[in-house]
């Protein structure tokens, strides 16, 4: 495999970085709060990839969001259908593992993921910026037979400042999909999972 530029990374990075962009993101699901948008991307060879984007307000900054996403205790609560979640921190709040256990209803059954996550403030603010995530391995977390590890999860979460102390939060994430379901099925599963999981992280985030 050939290296790729310092440059180009450079670039990729930056555009990683900067706040999302729609473009062709379709909404499937929105309530009150919360917006889901989705859109399929080229994956490894000629697959597709599902990309979700998750967008909501709410009363409270980055420092709090990453007290929430670290806080071992609280990760099982927000998170829909985990009975497990396990947090690593790695770098004084700016790096941090996690391991998160699903059990998720038929067809799926019990899956797992483990993530690193990189902080990013927003130069001259320490209410926002961006959380980056991606699968990875570690020993502490091994692939087993009996649990399905998820692949390919990257993904962030972007706070952007709104007047009256508010933040606007998108959450984008993306695996490789499991050709084992179809997408009738995993479509509708997928979605309120999520929605789930951010509705009750933004209540979570909101308590005093």
């Amino acid at each position: 495999m050939k290296a790729i530029p310092s440059l180009v990374c450079l670039l990729a990075l930056v555009a990683w970085n900067t706040a999302p962009n729609d473009g062709d993101f379709k909404l499937v699901k929105q309530d009150k709060i919360i917006s889901l948008y989705e859109r399929w991307i080229p994956g490894p060879g000629e697959d597709q990839i599902r990309e979700v984007k998750a967008v909501f307000e709410v009363k409270a900054d980055m420092e709090a969001a990453i007290t929430l996403l670290t806080d071992q205790a609280k990760g099982q609560e927000w998170n829909a259908n985990a009975k497990q979640y396990k947090v690593i921190v790695t770098g004084a709040r700016s790096q941090w593992i996690t391991y998160t256990r699903y059990n998720i209803p038929w067809p799926f059954g019990d899956q797992d993921c483990c993530l690193q996550h990189q902080v990013y403030k927003t130069t001259g603010s320490q209410r926002s910026g961006t959380i980056q995530f991606e699968s990875i391995a570690h020993t502490q977390f091994p692939v087993t037979g009996s649990v399905t590890r998820i692949q390919g999860t990257r993904g962030k979460w972007y706070f952007e400042e709104l007047p009256g102390n508010k933040m606007r939060v998108s959450y984008i994430i993306s695996t490789n999909r499991s050709k084992k379901v179809p997408r009738w099925v995993a479509d509708p599963i997928v979605r309120n999972n999520l929605f789930s999981s951010m509705t009750s992280f933004r209540t979570m985030l909101e308590k005093p």
